[in-house]
């Protein structure tokens, strides 16, 4: 006979990121360490994947099955998905992009927030690591330690939040047990679509293109990969930064003009950027030097528009520069300090 037992909803799960990155590989991160308590969509999940060999291809057994199975590697990948707020603007692009320069605000008055200058970390290092806990049902609550944050979309249109999707990728360990006490929910303070001013222009003299813009994407993408070698034993050695690929696309609502036509067919350099004001929270996307390769015309909602895709090509690092930098606002601490 059947017996009842409680099944687990998805929006009774728990996510606690934020606060401190690991000072060291395995590490089991404090409840202090971890501050933040989200609010992620639902069917974001955060998994261990493990590496089999067996014994099926190969003769000598008596039979065309395998009859035996060994644990060769272990590793871990996650996504989250939610409204993009003041704190997590500052937290997945520190992680993903992995510099930060940070510079405290005042007391006041006037009261000035902390200021969070993210840049790529353009090497082979380890990529910053943190723990990440999750709740997804009463027996399944754990930590995941070294988790890198490898690829950061973010979204913004006519109205509502700007959306960030988030990918991640992990050795594999993770340490079971609940957090004592999980983190107050926060205030947040969330980044709208329609408070994003998106400017373009010559090189230096980016302008805004209010009211065009209907929407946009901007994607930061660090390849990260998890290095292995001889005498790593089963779990990955760490996981380390790739190649940055960094993308931007835009739809614009055509005018009466034809000045995208034009810059795309003169090759014009120029500077694209992003810049949010939302209450207290604030964030700023500035790629100083980048070409249109093409601006598709189409249709939407009966009325004409362009679509520029930038991709890794026509975003382009200036002499002495970076080939984008993100500027956060806040009230947040430092991000990538060791717990």
């Amino acid at each position: 006979m059947p017996t009842a037992f409680t099944t687990q909803r998805s929006i009774l799960r728990n996510v606690v990121v934020g606060g401190n990155i690991q000072a060291t590989l395995a590490e089991v991160m404090a409840d202090a360490a971890l501050t933040y308590r989200g609010r992620p969509e639902t069917n974001g999940f955060f998994q261990v994947a493990l590496e089999k060999e067996s014994d099926y291809k190969y003769a000598g057994k008596g039979t065309s099955f395998a009859t035996e199975s060994r644990l060769i590697a272990q590793s871990s990948s996650g996504e989250l998905s939610t409204r993009l707020d003041d704190y997590l603007a500052g937290w997945f692009l520190a992680m993903v992009m992995g510099n930060e320069n940070f510079t405290a605000g005042t007391v006041g008055p006037p009261a000035t927030p902390n200021t969070h200058v993210l840049t790529w970390a353009d090497t082979g290092a380890a990529a910053n690591m943190t723990n990440v806990y999750i709740e997804d049902a009463p027996g399944l609550k754990r930590k995941f330690q070294d988790i890198s944050c490898t690829k950061v979309v973010l979204s913004g249109s006519d109205k509502g939040s700007v959306m960030v999707k988030a990918n991640f990728i992990g050795t594999g360990r993770y340490a079971d047990g609940a957090m004592v006490t999980l983190p107050a929910l926060p205030t947040a303070q969330y980044l709208y679509g329609s408070d994003s001013v998106f400017s373009l222009g010559v090189a230096g003299g980016a302008v805004s293109m209010s009211p065009r813009i209907l929407s946009w994407e901007a994607t930061f993408d660090h390849a990260n990969d998890l290095f292995r070698s001889c005498g790593g034993g089963v779990y990955p050695v760490f996981p380390r930064y790739g190649n940055p690929i960094v993308a931007l696309k835009v739809v614009v609502a055509i005018d009466t003009t034809s000045d995208i036509r034009d810059w795309m067919m003169a090759q014009t350099l120029l500077e694209a950027k992003i810049a949010i004001n939302s209450g207290a929270a604030s964030l700023v996307v500035d790629y100083p030097n980048v070409i249109i390769p093409k601006a598709d015309l189409g249709e939407q909602d009966k009325y004409v528009i362009y679509t520029i895709e930038l991709d890794q090509e026509s975003i382009l690092k200036p002499t002495g520069g970076q080939v984008c930098t993100a500027t956060v606002q806040n009230s947040a601490s430092a991000y990538l300090i060791s717990a």
